[in-house]
């Protein structure tokens, strides 16, 4: 469930679930910056504190060994421990307008499927 912090930005924490039992994290945020007039949003699935997925909004991202930089939005996979992002844009892409549908379809792109009886109770945009 999303929630409002003192800075009026909102903070998602969740447990996920794997078919094997395996508990992962999912945290989340959504800030608005109105002295920059930007909203951004973010996810990461966590396994024991550590990062294995996450989404950015970030104007760009350089992928270390590679050419060229991943511009606007974009996800991170975490390969080992001597390349800590790499950044890829997913396909289908991931919402960059609606942060309830981001949210979806980060959870799409990560193969998490939710509950049957799912409720969607993510704050109105």
């Amino acid at each position: 469930m999303w929630r409002a912090n003192r800075e009026g930005n909102f903070l998602l924490q969740a447990q996920v679930i794997a078919e094997d039992g395996t508990m992962f994290e999912l945290v989340g945020y959504w800030s608005s910056q109105r002295s920059h007039k930007r909203t951004r949003w973010g996810f990461s699935l966590k396994y024991y504190g550590h990062t294995i997925r996450s989404y950015d909004m970030a104007d760009s991202h350089k992928n270390p060994g590679e050419k060229g930089r991943i511009i606007g939005p974009h996800k991170h996979k975490f390969r080992s421990s001597k390349i800590l992002r790499f950044a890829y844009k997913p396909n289908p892409p991931i919402s960059e307008t609606d942060p309830n549908q981001s949210l979806m379809d980060f959870l799409a792109e990560a193969n998490i499927a939710l509950p049957t009886d799912y409720q969607n109770l993510m704050f109105p945009i």
